[in-house]
C-alpha cells in the first residue's frame, strides 16, 4: 500500500489521486478531505509482541537483544528538577564493521547522597549484524560517571574511530575509542574538558569544525545553575509535589571548545558565546546562510533561540531575532527541546525544525535563501497536530523511501500528573508526519500503521540509523524507566511480502574526509536521481535531543532505479563529482579519492 505511493509526485497523475484515498482510509492521515476520527488518546496501545501487517514500524528491541532501561532515579521521591528531562543515547560504529553499534546514557540518584549501593552504569551495544551483545564490561564505561544525560559522538583526533562525549552531572566526560576494540579511555582532564561550568547542569552537544582546521570543536548546551541543594519545591494543579516549571530556575551560558589536537580550548569567552544566556536544550551545527562557515542554531527552553552566525575569524553573533528563528508566532518564547534539519521542501537550503511542550507549537522554520527563515509551522500542519503533546527528540527521515522528508517526534510529559484535557497525558506515543511534497505533513494517526510508535512511554532522546543495513533508516527511541525501543523500518519487509508491487529505491553514503575532518561533517550532498530529481542533504553535526544520529547520509529516490549522479562540496572546499552510482547501495567515499568501497544493501527478509 504505501509502496505504490513511490509513483507520487513523480508520474501518474491518477495514481496520486488513488494513494490519496488509499492512505487517508487505511493510515488515518489528517487533513485528508475523507476524514477519519483521529485516535482515540486514551485507547491506543501496540504490544511488541503483535505487530499488524501494516505496521510502519516494529519495536525488535528486546527480540534483537537490546535491553535497556533509563532509571532517573524517580524512585527516591525527590522530584528534583534535573530527573524530568533525562535519558538519551544514539548510534556508534565503533568498531568499523559497518554496523552500528549503541550507546545508552544512565542516570540513577540525582545526588550522590542518595547512593544505596552503586550507580547503575551506561551501556555499550555491539552489533552483530542487526542482533546486540552488551559490551559495556571492561569498555570503560562501567564506572559511575554521575548523572549521565547526553552523547556526542565524533573522531576528534581524526584517527578513524569515533569517540564519545558525554554530558552528566556534576561535570562532562570525553572517552577516547581504542582503535575499535571495545575500550574507551577517560581523556576529559588530559585534554582540558574537566573543569565544571558554573554547577555543571549540561544537557546536549555536539561536534563541529566551525573554523575549518579539519579539527572537530564542541559545542555544550547548559540549562541553569542547579544543585540538590538548590532544587526548588513545586507542586502541580493538585498540589501534589512534582517536577518544577523552566521559569523558577535562571539560564545559563553555553560552552564552546576549540580543538587544538592535544587539548580543548575553552573559546566561550573569546567567541562571543558567552554573551548570551539561554536553557539550553539542543545543538546543531547550520551553515543556514551557506557562506561555507558552519554556524550554530541553539533551541532553548522559554528563553529566545540562539543562532550563532559564524564570522569566520573565530567570533560568532547570534543572529536569530534577524533570520526569523529566534521566537514562535508572534514573537512569543518557545519551550525549544529538540532540532532536526532537512531540506524538506527540495528548495536546496537547510531548514529547521524544533519541538515544544504540550500546548506550545512544534515549530518549522523553513529556510527562504538569503540566511533568512520563514515560520510555516500552520501551513505545513505540524503545529495543530501535536498541541496535545509535548516533544523531545526529533528528526527528519525518509521512512518510506518516496523521496521526500518525513518527520519523526518523540513523545513524553516532564509533569507526573497532567490535565488531560489539555495533554494526551503523561506517557505519550511517538508521532509521524508524513511529507506530503507540497510544503505540508500528514499526521499519520492510525494506531495500525503507526505499529509500536502508537506504544505510550515516556520518552526523551530520539536517535536514527540503518542498523540493519537494508536501506531504510531505523529509529531508537530513550525512555524514562522504561525500555528503550528499537523501531526497525519495515519498508523493505512489505515490499517483499507484495512483489507486485514497485519497491522504492534508496541510496546512502558514508563519507570518510581527508583534508576536511574525518567523519565529513558539514559537507554537502547534492544528488540527481535517473528522473531529473535533485535531492540535497549534509552530514550531521548535531540533531534530535541528547542523542547521536547514524552519520551516514540516505536518499529516498522513489521509483526513480537507473544510476544517479552526485556532486559532494567537502568542507575543504573540495568539490567531486561521481555519476554512474547504482540504487540499494552504500557507497563509502572518501575525500580526494572518491569512491573507496560500495555494498549492496541487505535483504530485508534476513531481519523477519
Amino acid at each position: 500500500m504505501r509502496i505504490i505511493c513511490a509513483f507520487r509526485r513523480v508520474i501518474f497523475p491518477c495514481a496520486i489521486v488513488l494513494c490519496a484515498i488509499v492512505l487517508c482510509a487505511i493510515l488515518g492521515l489528517s487533513g485528508c478531505s475523507r476524514s477519519l476520527p483521529t485516535s482515540n488518546h486514551v485507547s491506543i496501545s501496540s504490544s511488541p509482541s503483535k505487530k499488524s501487517n501494516a505496521s510502519l514500524f516494529e519495536d525488535v528491541a528486546q527480540k534483537s537483544g537490546l535491553v535497556f532501561s533509563c532509571d532517573t532515579g524517580i524512585a527516591y521521591r525527590k522530584r528534583y528538577f534535573i530527573e524530568s528531562a533525562a535519558a538519551g543515547g544514539g548510534f556508534i560504529d565503533f568498531d568499523n564493521d559497518g554496523y552500528l553499534d549503541i550507546f545508552l546514557t544512565q542516570c540513577g540518584a540525582p545526588s550522590p547522597e542518595l547512593l544505596k549501593g552503586n550507580r547503575p552504569h551506561c551501556a555499550l551495544f555491539r552489533n552483530r549484524g542487526g542482533t546486540f551483545t552488551e559490551a559495556t564490561s571492561g569498555s570503560g564505561f562501567d564506572k559511575d560517571l554521575g548523572y549521565v544525560y547526553g552523547i556526542a559522538v565524533g573522531d576528534y583526533d581524526n584517527d578513524g574511530y569515533d569517540d564519545i562525549f558525554l554530558t552528566s552531572y556534576p561535570h562532562n566526560w570525553l572517552f577516547h575509542n581504542e582503535h575499535g576494540t571495545g575500550k574507551f579511555t577517560d581523556v576529559t582532564n588530559k585534554l582540558g574538558l574537566g573543569k565544571t561550568h558554573s554547577t555543571g547542569f549540561a544537557t546536549s552537544a555536539a561536534f563541529g569544525d566551525y573554523d575549518g582546521d579539519g579539527k572537530l570543536d564542541l559545542y555544550i548546551c547548559y540549562y541553569a545553575p542547579w544543585t540538590p541543594a538548590t532544587d526548588k519545591p513545586c507542586v502541580n494543579f493538585e498540589h501534589e509535589r512534582d517536577y518544577c516549571t523552566p521559569e523558577v530556575y535562571d539560564p545559563e551560558t553555553h560552552q564552546l571548545f576549540h580543538n587544538e589536537g592535544a587539548t580543548f580550548r575553552n573559546v566561550s569567552d573569546a567567541s562571543g558565546i558567552s554573551r548570551v544566556k539561554g536553557r539550553g536544550l539542543a545543538v546543531a551545527f547550520v551553515d543556514f546562510n551557506e557562506d561555507g562557515k558552519p554556524d550554530i542554531f541553539v533551541a532553548n527552553d522559554l528563553t529566545p533561540n540562539m543562532l550563532w552566525k559564524n564570522n569566520g575569524d573565530g567570533t560568532f553573533e547570534n543572529v536569530a531575532a534577524e533570520a526569523g528563528c529566534g521566537y514562535a508566532e508572534n514573537g512569543s518564547l518557545m519551550a525549544g527541546m529538540g532540532i532536526a534539519i532537512a531540506d524538506y521542501d527540495r528548495s536546496e537550503h537547510p531548514s529547521l525544525f524544533v519541538t515544544s511542550f504540550a500546548g506550545m507549537p512544534n515549530t518549522l522554520f523553513r529556510n527562504i535563501g538569503e540566511g533568512q527563515f520563514e515560520n510555516v509551522a500552520d501551513t505545513s500542519r505540524i503545529a495543530p497536530a501535536h498541541l496535545k503533546y509535548l516533544s523531545f527528540g526529533c528528526e527528519f527521515l525518509d521512512f518510506d523511501g518516496d523521496g521526500w522528508q518525513d518527520l519523526l517526534t518523540a513523545n513524553g510529559h516532564v509533569q507526573l500528573r497532567v490535565n488531560l484535557k489539555e495533554s494526551f497525558g503523561v506517557e505519550q506515543p511517538k508521532r509521524l508526519y508524513r511529507n506530503n511534497g507540497d510544503g505540508s505533513f500528514a499526521s499519520i494517526e492510525s494506531p495500525e500503521a503507526l505499529g509500536d510508535l502508537a506504544t505510550p512511554v515516556i520518552s526523551r532522546g530520539l536517535a536514527i540509523g540503518d542498523f540493519d543495513n537494508d536501506g531504510f533508516v531505523d529509529a531508537m527511541a530513550m525512555n524514562q524507566n522504561s525500555p528503550v525501543q528499537l523501531f526497525r523500518n519495515r519498508t523493505g519487509e512489505m515490499a517483499l511480502k507484495n512483489p507486485s508491487l514497485p519497491r522504492p529505491h534508496t541510496i546512502a553514503f558514508h563519507l570518510i574526509g581527508v583534508k576536511s575532518n574525518r567523519d565529513g561533517c558539514h559537507a554537502r550532498l547534492r544528488l540527481k536521481d535517473s528522473l531529473g530529481v535533485v535531492h540535497t542533504d549534509w552530514v550531521r553535526a548535531g540533531s534530535s535531543y541528547l542523542s547521536a544520529s547514524d552519520r551516514r547520509v540516505y536518499f529516498g529516490l522513489g521509483a526513480a532505479s537507473g544510476a544517479c549522479s552526485l556532486e559532494i562540496r567537502w568542507q575543504s572546499g573540495v568539490t567531486e563529482k561521481l555519476s554512474g552510482l547504482e540504487p540499494d547501495r552504500l557507497y563509502a567515499v572518501t575525500e580526494g579519492k572518491g569512491i573507496t568501497e560500495n555494498h549492496p544493501f541487505r535483504d530485508p527478509s534476513l531481519m523477519r
